[in-house]
């Protein structure tokens, strides 16, 4: 994305996502160096650059999380205080237990200034349970079900969509190349030319 295209999406969002916004508040940090300066010509305050910028920096599958309106941007701001493997547990759980963002904030905070685990903090503000086991399809502990998500948010994915497609990819059968198999195989099977032992009217290939 060119400059001007970025003050142009800046100056008329219309129907833009948050992640598409914050490239062009990206671009344009790069060339003027701050918010203030971006804010001189644009019409948006430097605190809102800042909130939109936040969203393109995070992890593509969390971007997509406040594109689809599962995250909000108080959320971001309190996502991009830690560190990658901490964003994706609390984007994660923000999602799954609908956390506010003031909690977001306390939870964040406990990290940050306390430098308690993010997991104790989670624990024992929201209440989640690490080891709970959910019964979807099939039983998945909260590790896997993080793990998945991740997976699947990368690819802007649903879980249950990315689930499907990773059980079609897994399943697919390939008819072509079972049909070469065959072939190859029929073709060591046919007799040889000049090997009478192995002619269809020998036996040897009929059972007794």
């Amino acid at each position: 994305m060119d400059s001007k295209t970025a003050r142009d999406w800046l100056n008329d969002a219309r129907d833009r996502k948050p992640s598409e916004m914050g490239e062009a508040v990206d671009v344009l940090y790069r060339e003027l160096g701050s918010y203030e300066a971006i804010a001189k010509e644009v019409t948006m305050s430097p605190k809102r650059l800042s909130d939109l910028r936040r969203v393109f920096l995070l992890p593509d599958g969390i971007s997509w999380q406040v594109d689809e309106r599962k995250i909000q941007l108080g959320h971001v701001e309190q996502i991009s205080r830690l560190q990658e493997d901490d964003q994706w547990l609390l984007a994660f759980t923000i999602v799954r237990e609908k956390i506010s963002v003031k909690n977001s904030k306390e939870v964040v905070d406990g990290v940050i200034k306390i430098g308690r685990k993010l997991r104790d903090i989670l624990n024992d503000m929201v209440g989640v349970r690490f080891d709970q086991v959910e019964s979807l399809l099939l039983p998945f502990t909260f590790e896997e079900s993080l793990k998945i998500s991740r997976a699947a948010w990368s690819k802007k994915l649903e879980w249950a969509d990315f689930s499907l497609k990773a059980i079609e990819e897994a399943t697919r059968v390939d008819l072509d190349d079972i049909a070469r198999k065959l072939a190859s195989i029929l073709d060591q099977l046919r007799p040889k030319c000049g090997d009478p032992a192995l002619k269809p009217d020998s036996g040897s290939l009929v059972g007794n």
